[in-house]
């Protein structure tokens, strides 16, 4: 039900406690999502997750349940034999292998200039061919493991880094298979039925659950997960996208540091992410669309938000209430196009 609920999740190693907001679903992630992990944060929170009442917060944050007491006494034996079980599964459950992936984007992107945006670019033609080793056969062996795969059985780490690298892989799919029909494509927008938005139509299979993109975004990700740095990993093919990652994201504990970055590169690319206009009285600032769409997701508000990801001089501009516009999307593909000069890869991912 709709209603609005205040959680603490909190780090006990660090002592340091973030606040979530608990939100009707669509307005927001949610206070109770879960989130992904530093080196010797979980570990940390583990040792005091039986001892505490911090226990329903990192339950929380792992997406768990803590057991439920018995007349108001002691937990249920086995609800807390299963209750720990869980916690150690999220802290150490196992990984996947991305390997492909991360083969496929390394080879097949690069940076180009697309209607004035400087970008990542992906080379979809690369995947059209599927003879024995070439990349299409290897993009496709991906979707295959990642349809496979057990989602549950992943850390909490893992489970992250597979829905940010399947939402990326699976958009990709939906290009490359109308790309093998022979096909052009232009605007992943034109990629729906009569009945559906692309974002709609099935996608692929995904931990052997069929999908749709909408289904990866929102269902799956900004449903469950108070993690707002996702909108800038997830790639919908376009060139107002944040950059699509030259590299997997990885489920062990740096993928902190993979998220962090993807959210300093998108808000210092003056034509995607930010950009600060001089006026003759005061300046002000134009924003992503997506910061516009999701405004929810980012607590305790979107200026508060990415000041944390800009330099002090640009973050001093957002103390001044500046007026706000926001970008107009540019739904081009994200594929190097001939007859534009490619630029200097100047950016690491």
């Amino acid at each position: 039900p709709a209603g609005v609920e205040v959680y603490l999740v909190g780090n006990m190693g660090a002592i340091l406690t973030r606040m979530y907001i608990k939100v009707a679903y669509g307005s927001g992630c949610p206070s109770s999502g879960k989130r992904i992990f530093k080196s010797g944060e979980l570990e940390d929170q583990q040792l005091v997750a039986l001892k505490t009442p911090d226990r329903k917060k990192l339950a929380k944050s792992l997406g768990l349940r803590t057991p439920r007491k018995r007349y108001g006494k002691n937990p249920n034996p086995f609800e807390e034999r299963k209750y720990v079980e869980q916690v150690q599964q999220a802290a150490n459950g196992e990984s996947f292998d991305h390997g492909d992936w991360d083969e496929i984007l390394g080879a097949c992107i690069g940076r180009s200039k697309i209607n004035g945006i400087q970008t990542n670019t992906f080379d979809y033609k690369k995947l059209v061919t599927v003879e024995k080793d070439s990349l299409g056969s290897k993009f496709d062996n991906y979707l295959k493991n990642i349809a496979e795969a057990d989602f549950d059985a992943l850390s909490v780490n893992n489970q992250m880094a597979m829905l940010l690298n399947a939402y990326n892989a699976l958009t990709v799919g939906v290009i490359v298979r109308k790309m093998r029909q022979g096909s052009e494509v232009k605007s992943i927008l034109d990629l729906g039925d009569s009945d559906n938005k692309v974002w709609d139509i099935p996608a692929g299979v995904l931990c052997k659950r069929a999908v749709s993109l909408s289904d990866v975004e929102h269902n799956l990700l900004r449903a469950k997960w108070a993690e707002p740095r996702l909108h800038a990993c997830i790639v919908c093919a376009s060139a107002s996208c944040p950059d699509l990652r030259k590299e997997a994201y990885r489920g062990d504990y740096s993928l902190d540091d993979q998220m962090t970055e993807q959210m300093s590169v998108w808000l210092n690319n003056p034509k995607k992410g930010l950009q600060i206009k001089n006026g003759p009285i005061s300046r002000s600032l134009q924003l992503s669309a997506i910061f516009n769409w999701f405004s929810g997701d980012f607590k305790p508000s979107v200026m508060k938000f990415i000041a944390e990801y800009l330099d002090e001089k640009t973050a001093e501009v957002l103390l001044e209430n500046p007026s706000i516009e926001y970008m107009q999307y540019d739904w081009s593909i994200n594929m190097p196009n001939d007859s534009v000069k490619d630029v200097d890869d100047d950016v690491k991912n």
